[in-house]
């Protein structure tokens, strides 16, 4: 995507008038002034006055240019008004008039730099648009970190509960922090060390259980109660690949994130098991909220052939970009994947394309129905905007925004079973159908 970033400098006039450059050898008007009256044979006084008006006339050119300058000014406003409809002027004038009014009756103190964040976080909330956000540059800063697959916490994913606006957890890393004390998937967080989260963005919470290495304690409510847990905190490697060899030699690779060294690590999975003499693959995408799309490229490129379309997206002005196999590595032996109303976004691309070409077979419960993709455009300042850019479409062309992927073979599984499959794979229904399809 080409972004074309106008800069617009404030020049104001000062009002200033400098001193006349002199050049050098020039006269400076020392000279005597019975010899200028001889040389010239002219009164003094006419000529006093014949620069005044001189003066009187660089003035007006002054303002003249200033006047032009401010007018130009506002009809390139206005023009630039166009694009997204917004009458910046009018915008701007009223912001002034606000400012002016905060200015003079507001109590406490102003953050002026909370106010400006606020503007910009404003502009994007007002698309109406459930994943646009601003980020400050420190929270991108901070998004980056989590991408890259290192980063200091307790070890979880979350999301936004469209209903609520509280954080929900979406994934648990096993073994890390959180994990281990007893945070579960779908907890939602309604405080942060006794601090409600009602009114904080999702970075927000995020940044206030990152806030320091202390341990952090998270109120959070599930299934109707609520409870307090004490996290410890971490540097974490986020391992979001796990991989083992099964009886029978299944494979099985649990990916819990498509982060940037995702595709590393499921890269390596798929290796370590081949050379164990894997002859069948379960690949669980459960509660899988998604992540990079170059991440599940480079995925789904050790499954399906070199050049075959993986995914492609349309913009608002219809233009399609196909996003195509790149190795010539894949894996041609039976396949299950696992998906549940969690498996989202890129789980989704990944499940789809799959299922398109009948490489594997889908198990599980219908996806969340993720159709949309999302740009994070970096800003001059550091800071980054992220808006819904396109929609995408499996190999067949099916868009599943707000319908989802239907399995090949349903089996449901209520949140108590889930819990239970958490702690006893023997309890886990839909991984032993997975079994059952792989050994028929």
């Amino acid at each position: 995507m080409n972004i074309e970033e106008f800069e617009l400098e404030d020049q104001r006039n000062t009002g200033e008038l400098s001193e006349p450059k002199v050049e050098p050898g020039q006269e400076t008007g020392t000279s005597d002034r019975g010899k200028e009256e001889q040389e010239t044979g002219e009164d003094p006084k006419k000529r006093r006055s014949r620069r005044g008006c001189s003066c009187l006339g660089r003035i007006f050119i002054y303002v003249l240019v200033a006047l032009i300058g401010f007018i130009g000014g506002q009809l390139f406003l206005l023009r630039l008004s166009s694009g997204a409809g917004i009458n910046n002027l009018k915008v701007m004038q009223k912001l002034l008039l606000m400012e002016a009014y905060v200015s003079n009756y507001f109590l406490n103190d102003i953050d002026s730099d909370a106010l400006e964040e606020s503007i910009y976080a404003g502009f994007m909330d007002g698309l109406d648009d459930d994943y646009a956000a601003y980020y400050t540059k420190e929270e991108y800063e901070q998004l980056t970190e989590d991408d890259s697959g290192e980063y200091w916490g307790i070890g979880v994913t979350v999301r936004e509960d469209a209903d609520t606006g509280y954080a929900v957890i979406e994934a648990v890393n096993r073994g890390d922090p959180a994990y281990n004390a007893g945070v579960q998937v779908d907890d939602m967080i309604i405080a942060v060390d006794g601090v409600d989260t009602s009114g904080l963005t999702l970075q927000e919470t995020v940044n206030a259980i990152r806030e320091n290495e202390e341990p952090v304690v998270l109120t959070i409510l599930r299934d109707g109660e609520t409870m307090d847990i004490t996290v410890e905190k971490a540097e974490i490697e986020a391992e979001s690949v796990e991989w083992v060899m099964k009886e029978d030699q299944i494979g099985y690779i649990s990916v819990s994130q498509f982060i940037e060294n995702t595709a590393d690590q499921f890269d390596e999975a798929v290796t370590d098991l081949t050379e164990q003499g894997m002859t069948s693959l379960i690949i669980d995408l459960r509660d899988n909220g998604g992540g990079l799309l170059t991440t599940c490229l480079s995925m789904v490129s050790r499954i399906i052939p070199e050049g075959d379309l993986i995914v492609y997206t349309e913009n608002k002005n219809g233009n399609r970009t196909e996003y195509n196999s790149d190795s010539d590595a894949e894996v041609t032996i039976p396949m299950v994947v696992l998906v549940n109303e969690n498996s989202a976004s890129a789980s989704e691309i990944m499940t789809g394309c799959l299922k398109d070409y009948g490489v594997a077979t889908i198990v599980g419960e219908t996806t969340y129905g993720k159709g949309i993709v999302q740009n994070i455009i970096p800003l001059s300042d550091g800071s980054a905007i992220k808006m819904t850019a396109s929609k995408y479409y499996t190999p067949d062309g099916n868009n599943i925004h707000g319908v989802g992927i239907e399995p090949d073979i349903t089996v449901e599984m209520d949140d108590e079973e889930w819990a239970a499959a958490l702690e006893d794979e023997e309890q886990d229904t839909q991984l032993i159908k997975a079994y059952e399809v792989l050994t028929q």
